[in-house]
């Protein structure tokens, strides 16, 4: 048997836990960014109600003036994590005008730094899926069809969310049989790495697995 490094969930993180605890710096360049009109990035604008954008395909709206990020169509607020990786977002829509063009799939490995980031406490949540369904893929599947993913040719069982218009993420499943563990990988385009550090990539991949109901 393999000796997983289970990530921890940093939602349990008492000391960090609260949207205005972010970036000050992301949150100031959010209330400059709300003098702005209009559409001021593809699946970003500015409204009378904060800045507006597509999550998981749903819409939220940051308020900058409050520091905090809700979902309009459930009426909760984003959790910390997904905060961060939100607020990333538009700290690169701040300064550019397009996403950076695709550059084919990868793994966190691959990733400049990655193979030593994504260690101990910063392994990608993709280990808690693989444990959450080793011998239950369909269940996995079911799942991620029912939050709006789509399914992949990755894996025994694949699925691909589109989390932002023109961003995805791929979780490749394969169950444990006999001879093997099972394994569950992150996959998503290089290009991930021009609009996010590491820490921000990572925090991407706890938001999916527990979107996945596993942490």
């Amino acid at each position: 048997m393999t000796d997983f490094e289970w990530p921890a969930d940093p939602e349990d993180n008492r000391q960090y836990c609260r949207l205005e605890q972010l970036n000050p710096g992301w949150w100031q360049l959010a209330v400059e960014l709300c003098h702005r009109q209009g559409e001021i990035f593809p699946g970003i604008k500015v409204s009378a109600k904060g800045i507006e954008l597509l999550w998981w395909g749903q819409p939220v709206c940051v308020l900058p003036e409050t520091k905090s990020i809700i979902s309009l169509a459930e009426s909760r607020k984003i959790t910390y994590q997904e905060g961060l990786v939100i607020l990333g977002l538009l700290y690169y829509a701040s300064s550019h005008e397009s996403l950076p063009p695709a550059q084919g799939l990868i793994n966190a490995s691959h990733l400049k730094g990655g193979t030593t980031f994504f260690r101990g406490p910063h392994v990608m949540a993709s280990v808690l899926i693989a444990r959450h369904f080793a011998r239950d893929g369909k269940a996995f599947l079911d799942r991620g069809l029912a939050l709006g993913g789509v399914s992949s040719s990755y894996g025994e069982y694949g699925l691909e969310f589109s989390w932002f218009p023109g961003l995805s993420w791929i979780v490749a499943l394969w169950e444990a049989d006999d001879e093997f563990d099972a394994r569950a990988e992150y996959l998503f385009d290089q290009n991930i790495e021009s609009i996010f550090a590491l820490d921000v990539i990572w925090a991407l991949g706890n938001v999916v697995a527990r979107k996945i109901k596993v942490m």
